[in-house]
């Protein structure tokens, strides 16, 4: 190998160890462990899943396996969590009115507020963000969040890099 690939090397390899640490630090920060609700930040989302697609218009509840697909995550996962917000009074769960083996989940007026202050609280974080930023950066933040995030999904599939 000569002194050019060398050099090539290292710096993908220090690329490499600045990216991960950048992520590392953007998974720790504090705005996605805590809420101010009480909740966990996985209970929030579930919660804004649940209001997104009723803004969209959907008249009935969301089933366990739609929770699921948008969260990405396990019905399972999403079973525990719902079963939690049942419990704290954020959701109902309900039969589907044709298909009995369905259990619709539905947002409660508690749990619509909070879900509607999240949104809103959501919304001013990350227009400070681009505020800071500028419409320039907060345009190319985007696209190459974007395109990591369609790089990470295609190396999950596949296995390969």
């Amino acid at each position: 190998m000569n002194s050019d690939s060398n050099k090539c090397v290292a710096h993908s390899n220090e690329n490499a160890a600045q990216l991960m640490e950048v992520f590392s630090r953007f998974a720790k920060a504090d705005w996605r462990k805590s809420t101010r609700w009480g909740l966990k930040a996985s209970e929030v989302r579930v919660l804004l899943a649940i209001k997104k697609r009723n803004d969209q218009g959907m008249d009935r509840g969301i089933s366990v396996s739609e929770l699921s697909k948008i969260l990405q995550v396990t019905s399972p996962t999403v079973t525990q969590m719902i079963n939690s917000l049942i419990k704290g009074g954020y959701i109902l769960r309900s039969i589907h009115p044709t298909d009995r083996r369905i259990s619709e989940i539905t947002l409660t007026e508690k749990g619509e507020q909070i879900a509607q202050e999240a949104m809103s609280e959501f919304r001013a974080i990350f227009t400070g963000l681009i505020d800071h930023l500028g419409k320039e950066q907060s345009d190319q933040l985007i696209s190459i969040l974007n395109q990591a995030i369609d790089y990470l999904q295609n190396v999950n599939k596949t296995g390969n890099d």
